[in-house]
């Protein structure tokens, strides 16, 4: 690999993965674990950045995938437009469908592309709001070069959230299936949950908070959710969940109180170590 891009190989080897994924993709909207992870994700947005954002804000959707975040934003805010750029058509061309089927479809844009050259390719472009969930900055070749070309893509005060994941809950994910080698390459930052997805950076919470400030942004947040339950084996697929979490969370008086207790726990710093996934919220300096 380049410093710059990935190697064609790696590229291949992600588009691959993710066109196999497209057409059931957002099938984890029917498992518990991730409903309660999506739910908390969509409260740290509301509390922390929502009402941040200007009338008529525009937003990126870094690697958007299927369009399952975008698609929260448009119909939240109607007054919203943006780009959601992915290097796979086959997943981005489910957004298209949402966005048509939703009334939004004149509101957003779907451009393809590698996120290491997303500087160059939306040059001429700004964001109040940039956004990256879940794996897509473990799938880049240098991360603190795409925080640093998302940065560069914001206007003055603009926000960029960052939800990738961590370390340490991949350490722990491997060693619950007895896989030592893994949860020993996950400590040194890269590493995999399945031996079916590629490998990909794995972060800890200052590494996030030093990458962002390189950049040039100030960090506001570094948070990570969920911190009291973490997902099994079934959550690394698309269909199916692990039976203690579907019977924990099926019920909904139960799964509304660990919701609760998640919430209260948003934002805190000193829980942030335990979270599956990790959420940083920096800003552009700047009015």
């Amino acid at each position: 690999m380049t410093e710059t891009t990935a190697s064609s190989a790696a590229l291949d080897e992600i588009r691959s993965y993710f066109d196999g994924k497209a057409d059931a993709y957002d099938d984890v909207d029917a498992q518990p674990y991730w409903v309660l992870s999506d739910e908390l994700l969509w409260t740290a947005l509301s509390e922390f950045v929502l009402n941040r954002l200007p009338e008529g804000f525009r937003f990126l959707d870094a690697g958007g995938g299927t369009g399952r975040w975008t698609h929260r934003f448009a119909t939240a805010r109607p007054d919203s437009s943006g780009v959601l750029y992915d290097l796979t058509p086959a997943m981005f061309g489910h957004a298209k469908k949402k966005a048509e089927s939703h009334g939004y479809a004149d509101r957003l844009v779907c451009r393809e592309g590698d996120l290491a050259e997303v500087g160059e390719a939306l040059a001429d472009e700004r964001f109040d709001l940039v956004f990256n969930f879940h794996n897509v900055l473990g799938f880049v070749d240098s991360p603190p070069r795409t925080i640093e070309a998302l940065a560069g893509l914001l206007k003055p005060g603009g926000l960029l959230v960052s939800f990738v994941p961590s370390r340490w809950h991949a350490a722990w994910f491997n060693l619950t299936l007895a896989q030592t080698g893994e949860a020993e390459r996950s400590l040194e930052g890269r590493g995999r949950f399945t031996d079916t997805m590629p490998d990909m950076h794995l972060f800890t919470p200052d590494q996030l908070r030093e990458m962002h400030e390189a950049a040039g942004l100030d960090v506001e947040l570094v948070s990570g959710f969920p911190v009291l339950l973490y997902p099994g084996y079934q959550e690394t697929q698309l269909h199916g969940s692990t039976h203690a979490l579907a019977d924990l969370l099926g019920d909904r008086s139960t799964f509304d109180r660990v919701l609760a207790m998640e919430r209260s726990l948003l934002g805190r710093t000193d829980t942030v170590g335990r979270g599956n996934n990790l959420f940083v919220l920096a800003s552009r300096p700047g009015n």
